[in-house]
């Protein structure tokens, strides 16, 4: 059956068998974790007859050579995980996207060390740390979102995003946690305490539809869902990081209403810095490309690009600050600044840099979640993880109709929420890396539940939610095929801000002399033309340089 198929796809033969030798490499080396670990112990050995230098000699051997197999394992595992989804799109086979074959892939490598290897072997080797992820894993992630992202229509669906993300995504939480209180009272799961609902409401809210994000960059889906689910999964985590901190906080701090009131406060404190935070570093950036000839240089100025937008992630981070929120507004100004002061070979390589950045280390994490699976001490309650998946569809629901239509209230006939957008909202509320990094370690009796629990949600909704994306669409007719993206700077947009952005800041920060000049950036698959080219190329032709 193999080899008619691979005659009628002659690609496949090499993909099968490229993934076939990666396969078997990877596995000799997972093999070799029982050597490594008898070579571990029998060292161990000759410590104790050799002088203390040698032991932490030997203690430092050790150590490289425990993380010299972990990057290797993870290594082999990225580039196996690329393979897949070089499979999946030639196959354009819909119903597994690549982050679901990456957690799957994961999960059986987590299987396999864990037969041949010491779990406490496999939890040194693949135990995702909390500040690996969020000092060094999810900043490309929010980093590429921000700067690749179309402006224009997240701007105009702002409003909408801020109301989804803020006021639902706590609406959501809440709800959650008062669904599972009840459900506790009745002896069908493990007992939680209410302040344990609220965490697990926080923390379950964070959502991560990166599948049904990149179907839609694939399939061209209307630019207004995709930037209300794209804008509301951004923000959304912010506030799913704020909640949970605030709430662990209450388990040392009495629960109460002035407490409840400061956390209000801080969250708003919180959220207007961070982007306060985001956009000054952004503008001092594009005032360094403005004034200097960096031009010259596109290694230096993509270099410096990674390190501005990096340094406010960090500074909002020092500051007790978002440094997700930060970095996503520094991402969208260096955008729409200081991407037109950059050379044109700066302006593609900067794109296509964040762009890979982002695929490495979000394959990365779903690898993490897969191997997760059998790397940690579990607390599995089944009824615990039925509850929670019927409880968390039920909570987005509960808050995703009533304010579409709050949103739809302000708005024409022709933009309008429809009712089977408002259907396609309600099922992109797939979780992922981010509730699972804020499930870690949780500090209370029923932390290890809440943990497993949030798992095997992760694994439920991006394995059943993602493969269900394009059946969904198109049971829903959702217009597809959207080929013209007009960005934000286009002349026709008389709102306060744009008047403000033409005449006074885009001649503040970019190189443009001339507001009336500006025109719309319009990008067509890979090929783009911003105000700047624009402008440059009006003036020549007054001068008369080009015909």
């Amino acid at each position: 059956t193999m080899s008619k198929i691979t005659q009628k796809v002659p690609w496949l033969n090499q993909s099968l068998l490229f993934m076939g030798i990666s396969f078997l490499i990877w596995l000799r080396f997972v093999y070799s974790t029982r050597e490594i670990g008898s070579s571990f112990g029998h060292r161990t050995l000759l410590q104790e007859t050799e002088g203390d230098l040698d032991m932490l000699d030997d203690e430092e051997s050790e150590k490289e050579a425990k993380v010299s197999f972990a990057v290797l394992l993870l290594l082999g595992m990225e580039i196996i995980a690329f393979l897949i989804g070089y499979i999946l799109k030639q196959t354009h086979f819909h119903y597994m996207h690549e982050s679901g074959a990456t957690m799957l892939l994961g999960a059986v490598m987590g299987g396999i060390i864990r037969l041949v290897s010491h779990v406490d072997q496999l939890k040194a080797i693949v135990t995702l740390d909390k500040e690996i992820f969020f000092l060094f894993l999810l900043p490309p992630i929010i980093l590429e979102s921000g700067y690749n992202m179309k402006r224009g229509n997240f701007f105009k669906n702002f409003g909408a995003i801020l109301i989804f993300a803020m006021i639902g995504t706590t609406i959501a939480a809440f709800i959650t946690a008062g669904l599972l209180y009840l459900v506790t009272l009745t002896n069908l799961m493990s007992k939680l305490s209410f302040l344990e609902c609220l965490i697990f409401g926080s923390v379950i809210s964070a959502t991560d539809p990166v599948t049904v994000l990149a179907v839609f960059k694939e399939l061209k889906v209307d630019l207004d869902l995709y930037s209300t689910v794209f804008g509301e999964s951004v923000l959304n985590d912010a506030v799913a990081i704020v909640l949970t901190k605030t709430l662990v906080s209450f388990l040392r701090v009495p629960l109460s209403g002035s407490n409840i009131g400061w956390a209000i406060g801080d969250f708003a404190l919180v959220f207007g810095g961070s982007l306060i935070v985001g956009i000054i570093v952004a503008l001092f950036c594009a005032l360094l490309f403005k004034y200097t000839e960096m031009k010259q240089y596109p290694k230096v100025e993509a270099c410096l690009m990674l390190l501005y937008a990096y340094g406010a992630y960090l500074l909002a981070e020092g500051m007790h600050l978002s440094g997700i929120v930060s970095i996503l507004f520094c991402g969208i100004t260096l955008a729409h600044y200081a991407y037109n002061n950059l050379s044109a070979e700066s302006r593609d390589f900067t794109q296509k840099m964040f762009d890979v950045m982002a695929a490495i280390t979000e394959t990365l994490i779903f690898a993490y979640l897969g191997l997760a699976l059998f790397s940690f001490d579990y607390s599995y309650d089944p009824a615990f993880i039925i509850f929670g998946i019927i409880i968390i569809i039920v909570a987005r629901i509960v808050f995703v109709i009533p304010l579409s239509f709050l949103v739809n209230l302000a708005r024409p006939a022709w933009r309008k929420i429809t009712w089977q957008y408002q259907t396609f909202i309600c099922f992109c509320g797939l979780r992922g890396g981010m509730a699972f990094a804020l499930s870690l370690d949780l500090k209370s009796e029923n932390g290890n539940a809440i943990f497993t629990t949030t798992l095997m949600i992760v694994f439920f909704t991006v394995l059943v939610f993602g493969g269900l994306t394009i059946p969904l669409l198109k049971k829903l007719k959702i217009p597809m095929g959207t080929e013209l993206q007009v960005e934000s700077d286009d002349p026709t947009d008389n709102s306060f801000f744009m008047r403000i952005d033409r005449t006074y800041l885009k001649p503040t920060f970019t190189r443009a002399r001339k507001p009336g000049k500006y025109q719309p950036v319009v990008q067509h698959e890979d090929v783009e033309m911003n105000a700047f080219q624009v402008e440059n190329q009006v003036e020549l032709e007054d001068s008369g340089k080009v015909s």
